[in-house]
This record gives structure tokens, sequence and C-alpha cells, in this order.
């Protein structure tokens, strides 16, 4: 008997997905090429940023003060279910000014997209951390926050399990078969698995996978590398971003050191490059810092949409099949929301959606 959805992906949020779809009384499995929860949903550093300034009266602008909204309960959920906690917490931030930008216009920024900012001198800013050295004004973020991404995908996977969802590893979907307008089975080397409706979640992947259909979603990867280093606690008490960079200090003294942004296609390795540009930021903002012991460098790959905004919905011309990618940086922060809005979608096809995320 065909199961009731299919989740093709077990990222963030295909588990997210998957995971409110069987709270709903669906049956559901999700089937990805790898292990679930170990791409680029694994890999990014749990930032959630207060607001989206790129565009302060767009559609990422009101999903951000939605998904925000749903972080504190969805993580209590998580914790009271599972045991396991995923470390949300509202650390705060502190943005220092890119060679493009001025302190003073990043946090007018801020403010027009609706986020508390307030504007921090020198001074202020060796007071709030003393660990930086030789910023002249910086912008504090008081309500942005941070979850420890490879434990909120813990905690996804037990909740999932504990719900009845089932897994298939190991398997990626290398086609379809297809009914006229309708999906009727994604299939893999091994086998062709039915199901009422498919959701594609697979990130980087998905344009790929949904090629094989006959569908254009343009969505390449970019590469991002990480380095965790074992600090001492108290290192820094507050995220710092500069740019597309930024130190994440965790609640047991690790530190964060990210992130490059490479077209490398679907290449994953750390690069020697990448990790000393990491450094040489990272002395910048905090000198003496890297010599904390590495404890691991890694990467991953965002799936970034080449039209700047993500794909969300169902897919015209197709009567079951629905997808969710091209998050790029924003897809860990709003998996709450993306789920909400597929579950949504899926129980009730005439649900008013987001027409700009549609493809």
């Amino acid at each position: 008997m065909a199961i009731d959805c299919l989740v093709i992906g077990g990222g963030v949020i295909g588990l997210t997905a998957a995971w409110r779809l069987a709270q709903r009384g669906l049956s559901v499995q999700v089937v990805d090429q790898s292990r679930p929860g170990q791409e680029a949903s694994w890999a990014g550093a749990g930032i959630l940023p207060p607001a989206a300034i790129a565009e302060p009266l767009g559609w990422l602008n009101q999903l951000t003060a939605q998904t925000n909204a749903l972080w504190p309960a969805l993580s209590r959920e998580l914790q009271g279910l599972t045991g396991i906690d995923n470390e949300f917490q509202r650390c705060g931030a502190i943005e220092l000014p890119d060679e493009a930008g001025t302190a003073f216009a990043d946090c007018q920024n801020w403010q027009a997209a609706g986020a508390e900012a307030q504007l921090l001198s020198a001074s202020d800013l060796k007071h709030a951390e003393p660990a930086t050295a030789g910023q002249e004004a910086g912008v504090l973020l008081p309500d942005l926050c941070q979850v420890r991404n490879p434990r909120h995908l813990q905690a996804l996977l037990a909740a999932c399990q504990q719900a009845g969802v089932q897994f298939i590893e190991d398997q990626a979907v290398c086609g379809w078969r297809m009914d006229g307008n309708r999906v009727e089975a994604a299939l893999t080397e091994h086998s062709a698995l039915a199901a009422g409706c498919f959701l594609v979640t697979a990130g980087a992947w998905s344009g790929l996978l949904l090629a094989q259909a006959g569908i254009t979603v343009e969505v390449v990867p970019v590469r991002g590398q990480i380095i965790l280093l074992n600090t001492p606690p108290g290192t820094l008490t507050r995220v710092i971003e500069r740019g597309k960079r930024y130190l994440v200090p965790r609640l047991d003294g690790h530190v964060l050191i990210g992130s490059t942004e490479e077209w490398a296609g679907y290449e994953k390795a750390n690069t020697e490059q990448g990790l000393r540009d990491l450094v040489e930021f990272a002395e910048q903002i905090v000198p003496g810092l890297t010599q904390f012991p590495v404890e691991k460098t890694w990467s991953g790959l965002r799936p970034a949409s080449v039209r700047g905004r993500p794909l969300l919905g169902p897919l015209p011309g197709f009567e079951n099949l629905f997808v969710a990618t091209g998050h790029f940086r924003t897809g860990l922060q709003l998996s709450p929301i993306t789920a909400a809005l597929l579950v949504q979608q899926i129980f009730d096809r005439t649900a008013t959606s987001w027409p700009e995320l549609l493809p």
C-alpha cells in the first residue's frame, strides 16, 4: 500500500515537514541519498537573525518574523518529546561594518526592518565584548538568536521516529513514474517508492532531481567552510558578524569561525585558502583567538536559488508534487514556517500560499 507522503531529502526542512505531517496523521517516509541530517542543515552555524534587512518590507522579512515567533515553542516541544536540548538561545549579536558600509547605515537598515538595533561606539564595543580589538563602531542586535543545529537535527530525527516516520537511507532518487500530471512513484536504483504526494526538499540537489521530471529549477550549490575552535567558556558572549563572516560562541565554550561563499560545484572538501581566510578574519576581530585548538573543520553546500528567493509550494502542472528548496543561508531559520506552509498546502490544495515563492 502506498504511503501518504514521501519526503525526498532529510535536511532540516524535510525532517520538520515530515514530523509535522506525521503529527497530523499521515503516513510518511523520508528517503535520503546518504543519511538524514548530514548536509547543509548540519554544516551551518545556526544563526537566527531578528529580521531580513535585504527586503525590509518584502516577503522574506515577513517569513522571518513568523518563523522567529515559532522557534521558542518548537525548541521546547522537541526537548519535551525527545529529551534533546537544541540549545536555542537569545544570545544577541554585534554586527561590524564591512568595507562597503558604516555602522550607522547598518543600524538604520536593521531598524527599518523592524529589529531592535543599537549603535555602539568603540568603547561600547570593548565593554560589550572585551576580547575584540581595534573596532571603531558596531551595531548591537539584542534579539538575534542561535540554535545548535546538529543537536536540533538529532531532536528532529528522534521526534520523527516517535511519530512513526519511516526512513530510507543511502538511496538516491534517480527518476519518476508519472501518470499524466500525477506522480505515481519516485524511482531509486533499488525500488519504486509510491505515495499519495511527494515533497522535494533535497537542498542543492533539488534541481538535478526535478530535472528528471522535466522541471527546470535553478538551484546551485554554494560551498561554505567552517572552523570549530575549542575555546574556554566565556571567550565570547555574543555572535559577531561582519558581512558574510561570523564568530559564533556555543554554550560549552566552542567558537565557530565561518563562512566562505564559493561556487565550487558539488565539491565539499575544505581548502587551504578557504581556511586561511577564515583564520585571518577571526584574528582581525579577536586577536589570539586562533591560538586555541582547532577541534574540527568542515564544509557544506548551501542551496542557492538563481532567482534569489526560495521555491516553496506545489509545482505548477503537477497534481501532487511539492518543493521547498533554494533557501541559501536561511534554510535552518525558515524551516519552521516553511514546514507549516507546506503542511497547509498539502492538506488544503486551495490554501492561500506565497505566490512570490512559487516557481
